[in-house]
């Protein structure tokens, strides 16, 4: 094989390990331990997105606080379990999800500075308040709970449904999916009062969110959970320290 061919197959290789679910459950199993340890000392229930998670599961009965992490870790194990994946998770590639998701918000953060939508975006944020580890803690949350919701679960029923079952081709259903979970992701951050009002909804934050949720679905669909949720991450944590401090 040439030196081109073994290059190009060790890229593929690392590709391949950013999406197996152990390796991205490795990468945020330190975030969810971090974020419900530090939501139970500072008793915060902020996040739209763990609390709604949390009232599914009350609906079915199961009520113990730990349960949305918990349901998190369980689907990413069932993932693994159905892809038939070796019981190995690569340090390597953990490092190289950290540094993906660290560049990989930097065109976020260029967005919102372009659209003059930084201080509105956070600041039309409720959870634009507290000190910088409270901050923190928030912006872990979001990311964790709505790349679990907007991309890995709604992108994931949009494959099996339309792929799996329906055997449509699977790039137009990849990218109807990743437009509706980003047309949902935008949505869910207004209130049903905020969205009967359009006249005075603040459409250049709905447009910001939605082009937010296709470059993180992008993302998602590309290099795998671990870099969408890291990316999500550091561009909230960039944001919301910013409104406390500047």
């Amino acid at each position: 094989m040439s030196r081109r061919g073994r290059t190009s197959t060790r890229r593929d290789s690392y590709s391949r390990h950013l999406h197996r679910p152990l390796n991205c459950l490795a990468f945020i199993l330190p975030l969810l331990a971090f974020f419900h340890v530090g939501s139970y000392y500072y008793n915060s229930s902020a996040l739209f997105a763990p609390r709604d998670i949390g009232r599914v599961l009350r609906y079915f009965g199961a009520t113990a606080v730990y349960l949305p992490a918990l349901l998190v870790i369980l689907v990413l194990i069932c993932q693994h379990v159905f892809r038939r994946d070796r019981l190995q998770v690569q340090p390597k590639v953990l490092a190289g999800m950290l540094g993906e998701s660290i560049v990989a918000a930097i065109p976020l953060i260029i967005l919102c500075l372009v659209s003059g939508r930084f201080i509105a975006h956070a600041a039309g944020s409720s959870q634009a308040t507290g000190n910088v580890l409270q901050a923190i803690l928030r912006s872990v949350g979001a990311g964790l709970y709505e790349e679990f919701i907007f991309r890995l679960v709604l992108i994931s029923l949009f494959v099996v449904i339309f792929v799996d079952i329906f055997e449509l081709q699977r790039e137009p259903v990849m990218l109807a999916a990743v437009i509706v979970s980003a047309v949902c992701f935008s949505l869910y951050h207004f209130s049903l009062d905020e969205l009967s009002h359009w006249s005075s909804l603040p459409w250049g934050l709905l447009v910001f969110r939605a082009l937010a949720g296709v470059y993180l679905g992008g993302l998602f669909v590309l290099r795998g959970l671990g870099v969408a949720v890291g990316a999500h991450v550091v561009f909230d944590i960039y944001s919301n320290i910013a409104v406390v401090y500047w």
